[in-house]
């Protein structure tokens, strides 16, 4: 395979959680080389990746979610279905033998590490797989790992038991092993539980069906429902020595709906087949049947005695299963409103892409945050609880509708025509401005085909925020009216800040830093900051950072202000001058980017600067939705060696807890706690500094504070201990020339 130019390493697709234990210990994915990804969708692995992976007995396929489309195959897999590795086509077309994607596709919902079955009439492989797969987001693209085990594994071979010559105890113990060695994922676990019987009673098969609530179970929607029937089959192990269709392993809903009202062991017959039913129940309440087709009569017989610790068993692996269903709802669902949340929306994006005729409502709650401030959180809770109530009744027949942020909602319509949706969007927008104590701002976008999705969506924001601009301009009362301008409206638009940033309307600017605890104050490095000059009008950051942040394009900004502090570095460092460090600000918006560190990295691996001489300045309380992404992220930054600093420290009390989650080098004090730093009655907050910074020292954390003004403050802070200070007393923020000059 012959490589490219876009790089990213193969631990970022496999890791040891992913892989399963028969060969974790056997090959250290950590030192694989490189997995890279191009617009014709195929991945280039490294010599060393291609001779470790087709190594294993594992399959392992890596698929685009979206278009099922193979981009990756081992050689295991490639021998085991007689092809070579430059196959080209989708996974249902290589592995089922289809030509369209299956309907009950169950890697559709994968979230996280998900395990799903593949039973051999569905398979071009004649086997039954244990499937275990993951998604990866990777230039902006999603695609699912895929790692098959096939049964020739020691640990999962069924051998041969002459069942006439065992106790009770002995007849148990494989099924016991099998509950205990799969205890984290029941979904496996009954598997194995049906296939043990199915082979130990040489039976053509062993189904499972559930008695499940589907309006509580978002993962089996995508099935189609027999409405005939009071059961859903989820499990199917089949004899591989049989070679039969699908139809032959359908049980007979007679049968089905007879099981279900009998609730007891009992044998079954159609024609010349016979099943036995084994009901499965928890405090009475009937969690499903286990049906057994054609089983050896004697063995069964044998068997007979060990059948109620068997359906024990498989009644503690249901409800394990329902409990793992139950969580990861918990973690899909939005707690205040109810509805799905960002995470289960992008987990759906996937299955909804394979539809056609896609519509996408997205709505914003207008000035949510001046109503919180001017009538409190709970208030703007009820309104936010009242918006999904009404999304709710204008759509009852939907499902897919998220809350994906703070104030943010998407509705996504499948199977819609263009009119039909028009007149949808239409009667929406006219209900959400009418008279109902609060207003929201909707945007609409179809496309006739799903795999377009994605762009719908983005297009649908993109309209919503035309409508909030209208909103602005037309709502005098709003304190935001008096703020944003049209130019600063326009900041809404991506084309627009990528405009202002060629036409150098963003001016890069240095607040410096001193430190104090020498005799006398000296240099130590700066802040970068950032002012918008438009017609010679400077707009300061409170004025357009705010239009940034609520249309999520800080990162713009963010990534430029980086650059040019790269660039202006490497500049300096060419001419044999002295640098210092200079941190930069990031908005949360920025930091949870899945490209932010690889962003980071690139941007001073091409103009060669070290880690140590960017801080990057993070401000986040924990009280916020995002506050868990921010840990992560800032931890694995730290770990690559970048120096993290907490700005607009002391604000919230929450932000003594960030000392303790995040990797953090320094914090910087706000300039909140500075400004009564020297009045008369200051014998509180000095208090509070003083403790603040001894704890910091404690820690191994530099002290900065902002914002001081007068050399009283300066004097306090360098009695308390304080590191480093900034602010008008020393410096303004200044060009760079002016800030080089200090040197």
């Amino acid at each position: 395979m012959s490589k490219n130019n876009i790089d990213t390493t193969v631990d970022d697709i496999f890791s040891d959680a992913f892989i399963s234990d028969s060969f974790q210990s056997d090959i250290d994915f950590n030192n694989l080389d490189e997995i890279v990804y191009n617009s014709s969708s195929s991945f280039d692995i490294s010599e060393i990746a291609d001779i470790l992976l087709d190594s294993i007995d594992e399959y392992v396929f890596i698929t685009d979610t979206t278009t099922k489309n193979i981009v990756y195959i081992n050689k295991t897999l490639c021998e085991a279905l007689g092809i070579n590795n430059s196959f080209v086509g989708t996974c249902y077309e290589l592995l089922c033998g289809k030509d369209s994607p299956c309907a009950d596709c169950k890697s559709n919902y994968v979230t996280d590490d998900s395990t799903f079955i593949i039973n051999h009439i569905n398979s071009k492989l004649h086997k039954n797989l244990v499937v275990k797969s993951r998604n990866l987001e990777l230039y902006n693209r999603t695609y699912t790992i895929n790692v098959a085990m096939p049964h020739e594994d020691q640990a999962d071979k069924i051998d041969f038991r002459d069942l006439n010559n065992l106790n009770l105890n002995d007849i148990l113990g494989p099924y016991i092993k099998i509950y205990s060695n799969n205890i984290s994922t029941p979904e496996v676990q009954l598997y194995k539980f049906i296939e043990y019987l199915g082979i130990e009673l040489n039976a053509e098969n062993c189904t499972l069906f559930e008695h499940i609530d589907l309006s509580k179970t978002e993962a089996y929607s995508y099935q189609e429902i027999d409405p005939t029937l009071n059961l859903l089959r989820t499990l199917i192990w089949v004899n591989e020595d049989l070679n039969v269709t699908d139809d032959y392993v359908l049980i007979p809903n007679d049968i089905a709906n007879k099981a279900y009202e009998d609730r007891i062991f009992k044998e079954y017959t159609d024609g010349d087949s016979t099943y036995i039913a084994i009901p499965v129940e928890s405090d009475l309440n009937l969690l499903g049947v286990v049906f057994i087709k054609n089983p050896n009569k004697s063995l069964l017989k044998v068997l007979e005695p060990a059948i109620k610790t068997i359906q024990k068993l498989l009644s503690g692996s249901i409800e394990l299963k329902k409990m793992h269903i139950e969580l990861s709802n918990v973690s899909s669902i939005d707690t205040l409103t109810g509805l799905k949340n960002r995470k289960q929306m992008l987990v759906d994006i996937n299955n909804l892409s394979l539809q056609n005729r896609i519509g996408v409502i997205f709505l914003n709650v207008n000035a949510l945050k001046e109503i919180n401030t001017e009538r409190g959180t709970k208030f703007g809770d009820e309104i936010l609880i009242k918006t999904a109530s009404l999304l709710k009744q204008l759509m009852p027949d939907n499902k897919n509708i998220y809350r994906i942020g703070g104030d943010e909602f998407v509705a996504i319509h499948t199977a819609i025509d263009e009119a039909e949706f028009c007149v949808l969007s239409d009667m929406l927008k006219a209900f959400m401005i009418s008279e109902k104590g609060f207003s929201v701002s909707v945007g609409t976008n179809w496309e006739k085909s799903g795999i377009l999705i994605q762009k719908a969506i983005n297009l649908a924001e993109s309209d919503m925020y035309t409508e909030k601009k209208s909103y602005y301009r037309n709502n005098h009362n709003s304190s935001r009216y008096r703020k944003q301008n049209d130019s600063i409206l326009k900041l809404m638009e991506p084309d627009k800040i990528k405009s202002y940033i060629e036409q150098n309307c963003f001016k890069v600017l240095y607040q410096p830093k001193f430190k104090i605890q020498k005799d006398t104050a000296e240099i130590a490095g700066a802040e970068a900051l950032v002012r918008l000059v438009i017609n010679n009008t400077v707009i300061p950051p409170d004025d357009f950072i705010p239009a940034l942040e609520s249309a999520h394009y800080t990162y713009l900004i963010d990534y430029f202000v980086f650059e040019t502090i790269c660039r202006r570095m490497r500049d300096r460092l060419d001419q044999n001058e002295k640098v210092l460090p200079v941190s930069c600000n990031f908005s949360r918006h920025t930091i949870i980017r899945t490209d932010f560190k690889d962003t980071l990295k690139s941007i001073l691996n091409k103009y060669k600067i070290g880690y140590d001489l960017i801080p990057l300045e993070v401000s986040e309380h924990t009280n916020t939705t995002r506050y868990k992404d921010l840990i992560e992220v800032t931890n694995k930054l730290a770990e690559e060696g970048f120096n993290i600093s907490i700005d607009d420290f002391g604000t919230a009390h929450a932000n003594i807890y960030s000392l303790a989650d995040l990797s953090v080098n320094e914090v910087k004090f706000d300039k909140k706690l500075i400004d009564n730093l020297a009045s008369e009655n200051n014998s509180k907050i000095t208090t509070i500094l003083g403790v603040l910074i001894t704890m910091c020292k404690k820690l191994g954390i530099k002290t900065i504070a902002e914002g001081v003004e007068n050399k009283a403050q300066s004097e306090i802070l360098k009695s308390l201990g304080c590191d480093e200070i900034q602010g008008y007393y020393f410096s303004k923020p200044i060009k760079d020339e002016d800030y080089y000059g200090k040197f």
